[in-house]
C-alpha cells in the first residue's frame, strides 16, 4: 500500500511538471537548437553566391575597363610619337622629288632612310610597319621589304593618293586591312605621308585575360568584324566567341556587364568601347569555381542540421526538464506570499506569475513616478525642447507643463539669454581636445551662482558649441532691460577671468509666451554671425541691434598673389602670402557674416586652382570642405585650417612631380646607355650627352650614378676595355688598331688597360689567347 502511495506521487509530480510551460519551452528550445544550422546553410548558400557573383563581376569589369583605358592610352602616346616624327630632319630634304632611280644611285640617303624607319617600327610592340608613301613618284619606302623602294601599282595608286590629304596634318584610318595612322610630311610643305600599321595579335595580347582564369577576351573592330585577322569566319572555329559577339548585341549602351551561361558554366561578361578607335572589347570569366566551395559548404551544413535536429530533440527534452525546474520553484515562491492559496486557481504557471508581476510593478510605478516629479534634469530637458522646437504643444498645454514642473508663470515675462564661449582652440595649454564639455559644465556652474543671486526664478539650460541658455521670468511691472544689461556684464567678467575665453551675449525680446521662445532662441543665434570679429567680447541686445549691409572689400589682389604662391609650390612664399591675405579679410571684414562669406570666396577659388591642376578635391580632402569651414567662427581657426589644407595639396603635388623626375631620369639613363653601346668609339663626353637631352650636368652625373652604380667615366672606359678584351682575343689586329677602334690613343690606352686588367694589352693576348 506504502509502494502504492508512492508512486501514484511521484506520478502526480511527473504531471505536475508536464505544464503549458514546459510544453513551450520544448518546443522552443527544440527550434534554436535545430533551425540556425538549416537558416545558416540555406543563407551562406543564397547570400554567399550572391555576393561572390557581384564582386566577380564587378572585379571583372574594373579589370578590364583598366586594361581597355591602358589600351586607349598606349594608343594616344603612339600618335603623338608618329606626329613627332615629322619633324625629323631626314625628311625635311628634297626626298618627295626623288624616283626610284635616285633611291638607288642615291645608297647613303636610302640607307639612313632604311634605318629610320626600322627604328620607327620597332619602336612599339604595337606597331607591325612604318612605310613612307610618295604619292607624286608612286612609290613607297619600306624598311622590311628587301626591295626597300617598291612601286605602287596602277591598281592602287589612286587609293594611296586618297590617303594623302594636304588639308589634315595626321588622323586614323584602315589600309591594307590593318588599323593605319596617317602622318604628313614634312610640316610646311608636305610631299608624303608616314603610314603607321599597327598589329591586330599585340593589341588583341593586351586585354588577353590569364590563362589559369579560363577565361577569353577579344576586340571587335567598329563594324562587328574580328580585329585580329587570324579569327576565321566560320562559327565552328570559335563558338563561344561567336555567342558572346551575339549576347553583347543584344545589350545596349557602349559599355555593360552581365551574366551569360554556356554549356551549363556560367560566365561574368564585360564589353565596353575604346574611344580612340571605336573598337568594342569582350571578356568573360567563369564563376563556378569559385561558387562551388560555398555550395559544397552549404550542403554540409543541411546535413548538419538534419542531424542537429535529431540530435535535438534529445536534449531539448532533457533541457526542458530541467529548465521546468526553476519554474516551480518561482510558482512556490509567489504561492507563500499568500495563504491558503487553492491548487486549481493556479492554472498556467505564466499567467499566475505574470499577475503577481503586474501587481508589484503597479506598486513600483507609483513610487516611479513620485521620485521623477523631483528629478531637476527633466526640468532642464524640457527646456532644452522648447527652445530648439521640439515640442509641438499649444500655449495652454506649455504653461501647465511649466507649472506641472515647479515654475511660477502668473504675472510673469519671459526673458531669454544666450551666452556663447569663444576660443577654445586658444586654451590648448591649460585644456585638451575632449575638453569641450569640461568647459561648457564650468561655464553652466558660473552663470547658475550669478542668476541665482540676482533673480529669483532662472533656469539654466546646457546646449552645443559652447552654448549657455538662460531663461528668466521677471514681474511684467518691472523694468528688466538695465538689470538685464547688469546681469550679462557679470557673466562676461567672471567667465572672462576664470576661464580666459571670449564671451558673446545676446538678449532676446522679452515675451509673455512661452510658444515665442523657440523663434527668439532662433533670432539671437542669428544675430551672433553679425557680431564684430574685432571685439573681444560683445553684449547684443536684439531690441537695440540694428544691422547694416555694407558693401564688402574683398582682397583681389591678394588671394591673387596667394594662388600665384600655391602655383609655384613654395610653401613659405605660401605661408606668406596667406597670412597677408588673412590680415587684410580681417582687417576690413567686420561682421562674422562678412568673413565667412570672404572665407567661402578663398575655398572657391582654392579648389578651382586645384581643379585646374589636375586633382580631384574629393580624392584629395575625402571630406565636405565647406561644411568644415562652416563650424569654425574664429579667425584664427580658419587660417589655421586653410594651412591645414594647402599643406596636403602641396605635399601631393610635390610626391606627383618627384615620381615623373625619377622616372624621367631613369628613361634618359637608358637611352645613354643604349647610345654609348652605339658611340663608344667616338669622342662622348657627359657634357655632349647633357646638352643633347637638355639637363644640367650635374643631375645626369648623379641619375647615372644612381641608375648605373658607376660614374659616367668609369662605366665607359670599362665598356671600351671590354670591347677591345674581344678584339685582342678574336682578332689578330694590332694593339695601335684595337686601341684606335675602342676610341683610345694608343699610349693612353696602355696605361688604362694595365691599370684596369694588371698587364699590358699584349701580355694579356698572350695569357689569353690560347684559352680562347
Amino acid at each position: 500500500m506504502e509502494k502504492f502511495n508512492h508512486n501514484k506521487l511521484k506520478l502526480f509530480k511527473f504531471r505536475q511538471t508536464r505544464g503549458p510551460f514546459y510544453r513551450k519551452g520544448f518546443a522552443i528550445v527544440l527550434l534554436m537548437a535545430s533551425l540556425p544550422t538549416a537558416l545558416l546553410a540555406v543563407a551562406t548558400y543564397f547570400v554567399g553566391i550572391s555576393q561572390i557573383e557581384r564582386e566577380v563581376n564587378r572585379t571583372h569589369q574594373l579589370r578590364q575597363q583598366y586594361m581597355a583605358e591602358k589600351l586607349n592610352d598606349q594608343l594616344l602616346q603612339l600618335e603623338k610619337m608618329v606626329t613627332m616624327w615629322k619633324f625629323n630632319p631626314i625628311f625635311q630634304s628634297k626626298v618627295g622629288d626623288m624616283t626610284m632611280d635616285d633611291f638607288q644611285s642615291n645608297i647613303v640617303q636610302s640607307q639612313d632612310l632604311t634605318k629610320t624607319l626600322l627604328i620607327m617600327s620597332n619602336s612599339s610592340p604595337l606597331l607591325r610597319e612604318v612605310r613612307l608613301y610618295l604619292p607624286d613618284s608612286e612609290i613607297y619606302l619600306s624598311a622590311l621589304n628587301p626591295k626597300f623602294v617598291v612601286s605602287i601599282t596602277k591598281s592602287e595608286i589612286d587609293y594611296f593618293r586618297s590617303l594623302f590629304i594636304k588639308d589634315m596634318d595626321h588622323y586614323w584610318t584602315y589600309a591594307g586591312g590593318y588599323l593605319s595612322f596617317v602622318q604628313l610630311v614634312p610640316e610646311q610643305v608636305p610631299y608624303g605621308y608616314l603610314l603607321a600599321q599597327f598589329d591586330a595579335a599585340a593589341i588583341n595580347q593586351l586585354i588577353s585575360p590569364d590563362p589559369d582564369l579560363q577565361a577569353t577576351a577579344f576586340i571587335l573592330k567598329a563594324n562587328g568584324d574580328w580585329l585580329d585577322s587570324n579569327e576565321t569566319p566560320e562559327t565552328e572555329s570559335h563558338p563561344f566567341k561567336y555567342y558572346l559577339r551575339e549576347e553583347v548585341n543584344k545589350h545596349q549602351g557602349k559599355s555593360g556587364s552581365f551574366f551569360s551561361s554556356w554549356k551549363g558554366e556560367k560566365y561574368a561578361v564585360t564589353y565596353g568601347s575604346i574611344d580612340r578607335t571605336g573598337w568594342m572589347y569582350v571578356s568573360a570569366e567563369p564563376i563556378s569555381k569559385l561558387t562551388q566551395p560555398i555550395v559544397n559548404a552549404s550542403r554540409i551544413l543541411l546535413m548538419l542540421g538534419c542531424i542537429g535536429i535529431i540530435v535535438a530533440v534529445c536534449l531539448s527534452w532533457m533541457a526542458s526538464r530541467k529548465l521546468n525546474q526553476p519554474m516551480n520553484r518561482l510558482v512556490q515562491l509567489f504561492r507563500s506570499t499568500k495563504k491558503d492559496f487553492p491548487q486549481h486557481e493556479v492554472g498556467d504557471e505564466v499567467e499566475f506569475i505574470e499577475r503577481q508581476w503586474k501587481f508589484l510593478n503597479s506598486e513600483s510605478k507609483i513610487l516611479h513616478e513620485r521620485m521623477e516629479s523631483h528629478f531637476a534634469t527633466l526640468r532642464e530637458f524640457f527646456l532644452f525642447q522648447l527652445l530648439n522646437d521640439h515640442l509641438y504643444l499649444s500655449e495652454d498645454h506649455l504653461r501647465t507643463r511649466m507649472e506641472q514642473y515647479g515654475w511660477d508663470l502668473e504675472g510673469k515675462r519671459l526673458a531669454l539669454v544666450v551666452i556663447r564661449l569663444l576660443g577654445f582652440s586658444k586654451l590648448q595649454g591649460r585644456f585638451a581636445d575632449g575638453d569641450e564639455q569640461l568647459v561648457t559644465f564650468a561655464a553652466v556652474n558660473v552663470i547658475r551662482e550669478i542668476a541665482d543671486n540676482q533673480f529669483e526664478q532662472a533656469e539654466v539650460i546646457s546646449g552645443q558649441d559652447f552654448t549657455v541658455s538662460l531663461l528668466l521670468m521677471l514681474p511684467e511691472d518691472q523694468t528688466d532691460k538695465k538689470k538685464l544689461q547688469e546681469f550679462s556684464e557679470d557673466v562676461v567678467r567672471s567667465l572672462t577671468t576664470i576661464l580666459q575665453m571670449n564671451i558673446l551675449v545676446g538678449i532676446a525680446k522679452p515675451t509673455n509666451r512661452l510658444s515665442e521662445l523657440p523663434q527668439a532662441f532662433q533670432e539671437v543665434n542669428q544675430s551672433f554671425s553679425h557680431r564684430n570679429i574685432q571685439e573681444s567680447n560683445q553684449i547684443l541686445d536684439l531690441e537695440q541691434l540694428t544691422i547694416n549691409e555694407p558693401s564688402i572689400p574683398y582682397p583681389f589682389a591678394a588671394e591673387k598673389e596667394l594662388m600665384r604662391c600655391i602655383r609655384s609650390g613654395d610653401r613659405e612664399e605660401t605661408n606668406d602670402a596667406l597670412n597677408e591675405f588673412l590680415n587684410e579679410m580681417t582687417a576690413v571684414m567686420e561682421t562674422e557674416m562678412a568673413l565667412r562669406l570672404g572665407m567661402n570666396q578663398l575655398l572657391g577659388t582654392l579648389l578651382n586652382q586645384i581643379l585646374l591642376a589636375g586633382y580631384s578635391p574629393i580624392s584629395l580632402f575625402r571630406t565636405d570642405l565647406y561644411e568644415e569651414l562652416g563650424r569654425l567662427r574664429e579667425p584664427h581657426e580658419m587660417a589655421r585650417w586653410f594651412r591645414d589644407k594647402i599643406g596636403v595639396y602641396l605635399r601631393t603635388v610635390e610626391e606627383t612631380v618627384n615620381k615623373t623626375q625619377v622616372h624621367l631620369m631613369k628613361e634618359t639613363i637608358d637611352t645613354v646607355v643604349g647610345l654609348l653601346e652605339e658611340n663608344y668609339t667616338e669622342d662622348v663626353s657627359l657634357e655632349w650627352y647633357a646638352e643633347r637631352f637638355g639637363i644640367s650636368i650635374y643631375k645626369l652625373s648623379a641619375g647615372f650614378k644612381e641608375v648605373t652604380g658607376v660614374n659616367f667615366i668609369d662605366y665607359l672606359t670599362r665598356l671600351r676595355i671590354n670591347k677591345s678584351k674581344e678584339l685582342l682575343l678574336h682578332s689578330s689586329e694590332k694593339v695601335n688598331d684595337i686601341a684606335f677602334r675602342v676610341g683610345y690613343q694608343p699610349s693612353y690606352y696602355y696605361r688604362v688597360f694595365k691599370k684596369h686588367e694588371g698587364v699590358t694589352p699584349t701580355q694579356y693576348r698572350e695569357i689569353h689567347k690560347g684559352s680562347a
